[in-house]
C-alpha cells in the first residue's frame, strides 16, 4: 500500500494519543521525538518512573486520550475545529485574490476532504503544537495536493530530519506546521489532571448526594469489622433508592451529616476548570459555559460575544495562514489567508456556483 492510499484510509481513524516522548520538543524549532532516555520524557518506562519520581507525575505530560475526557477539553476541540475547519483558504497577491487559485487550497485527491484535512490539523495544534502535511508537487514545483499525515506515523530524527514511519523524507515532500503554543498535553497535564479528579468527585457525589455521613454508634455494642460494613452497605444502597431521600436508623445508631456545602464547591471547581481551559485555548470562557465571578455585573450583546470569539479564533487561523504563505508552498508575493467573514456575521455569506471538481 502506498503512502497515499494509506494517509486516506487513516482519516476515518481517531488519531492515537502519542507518548510524553513524541510530544514535548527538546530540539530548537521542532519536537523531539524518541531521542532517548537523555530525554526525561523519553518512552523509556525505566526513565519515565525516575523523571516521575524527581518531577512528580504531576508534572508530567498527559495523552491526547487523557486530555478529551475532559468536558471543557472536548467542548474547547469541537468550537475550533467547528469554526475554522470550513473557513476557505484564499490566496492572494498586492492586487488581491488570484485570478486562479492554487487547487490544493480548497480540493483534494483522496477520500480526505478539506475539511477533514483542516480539523485534523488543528487537532494536532490544539494537543500536540505541531502538524504535519504530505504534498504532492508538479514539474513546476507547485503543489498539487495535501494530506494531513496522523502523529503516529512521523517524528524529527536526532539529526533533525523529518521521518515518516521511519523513512526520512525530503523537505519539499512535506509541509510542518508550527502551532500557537506547545499544545494541551504538554503545558495544560496538572490543569487535565486536576480536572479528571474534579469529575471522579463529581461523579462520586452524585452516586451518594450526601456529602460525608457518619453512622454514629450511640451505645458501647462493638461490632465486628463485616457487621460495620454491612451497615454501611445497606445505608448506601438506600440513598441510592427512589425514595432514598428518607431513611431511618436503629435506635443506637445517629445519622450524623459533614459537609453540606461541599456541593456547591464541586460545581465552582467545575467552573473553574472551565475557566482555565478556556484560558488556556484562548477562548472566551462564555464560548465553553463558562461563568465570570463578574458575571452577573456584565451585560454582553451577542454581536460582542460573536467578535470576541471571532479575535479569539484569530490566533488558531494566523499560525497556519503564515505556514502556507511561506515560498516553499506559495509563489514569493503570494501570501494565504483564511476567509473570516462568517466568523463575525450573524448571516452566513450565501453559497456561490462550486469551485471544487
Amino acid at each position: 500500500m502506498d503512502l497515499r492510499r494509506a494517509l486516506t484510509l487513516s482519516t476515518y481513524k481517531a488519531a492515537p494519543s502519542l507518548t510524553a516522548a513524541q510530544v514535548l520538543p527538546s530540539t530548537p524549532g521542532y519536537p523531539g521525538r524518541g531521542l532517548g532516555v537523555s530525554s526525561p520524557w523519553a518512552t523509556s518506562q525505566l526513565s519515565q518512573i525516575v523523571w516521575a519520581d524527581i518531577l512528580g507525575s504531576e508534572t508530567l505530560p498527559v495523552t491526547r486520550a487523557e486530555a478529551v475526557t475532559v468536558p471543557s477539553v472536548t467542548a474547547a476541540r469541537k468550537l475550533l475545529v467547528s469554526r475554522i475547519a470550513g473557513l476557505p483558504l484564499i490566496a492572494l497577491d498586492k492586487n488581491g485574490p488570484l485570478p486562479v487559485q492554487p487547487a490544493f487550497l480548497y480540493r483534494t485527491n483522496g477520500a480526505t476532504t478539506p475539511w477533514h484535512r483542516m480539523a485534523w490539523t488543528i487537532d494536532d495544534l490544539l494537543f500536540y503544537g505541531w502538524s504535519l502535511w504530505s504534498v504532492v508537487r508538479g514539474a513546476d514545483g507547485a503543489i498539487l495536493d495535501g494530506t494531513r499525515v496522523p502523529p503516529e506515523w512521523w517524528q524529527i530524527d536526532p539529526d533533525n530530519r523529518i521521518t515518516i514511519n521511519a523513512k526520512p523524507v525530503n523537505e519539499d515532500e512535506v509541509i510542518l506546521f508550527p502551532g500557537p503554543d506547545e499544545g494541551l498535553c504538554v503545558f495544560a497535564c496538572r490543569t487535565i489532571r486536576a480536572a479528571k479528579n474534579v469529575e471522579s468527585a463529581w461523579a462520586g457525589r452524585i452516586r451518594n448526594p450526601v456529602p460525608l455521613v457518619d453512622l454514629h454508634r450511640t451505645t458501647d455494642n462493638e461490632m465486628e469489622p463485616d457487621e460495620v460494613v454491612a451497615m454501611i452497605d445497606a445505608f448506601t444502597a438506600a440513598r441510592r433508592d427512589v425514595n432514598g431521600a428518607v431513611t431511618s436508623t436503629p435506635a443506637d445508631v445517629e445519622l450524623k451529616v459533614y459537609g453540606e456545602t461541599a456541593s456547591s464547591y464541586l460545581v465552582e471547581a467545575r467552573n473553574a476548570v472551565r475557566l482555565d481551559v478556556a484560558n488556556m485555548t484562548g477562548l472566551p470562557a462564555a464560548s465553553l459555559d463558562g461563568s465570570l465571578s463578574t458575571a452577573s455585573l456584565t451585560y454582553t450583546t451577542q454581536e460582542g460575544a460573536r467578535t470576541e470569539l471571532a479575535d479569539a479564533l484569530q490566533g488558531w487561523v494566523d499560525p497556519i495562514a503564515a505556514r502556507l504563505s511561506q515560498d516553499d508552498v506559495v509563489p514569493r508575493g503570494t501570501r494565504v489567508r483564511f476567509d473570516v467573514t462568517d466568523l463575525a456575521t450573524p448571516t452566513p455569506t450565501p453559497t456561490g456556483i462550486p469551485v471544487e471538481d
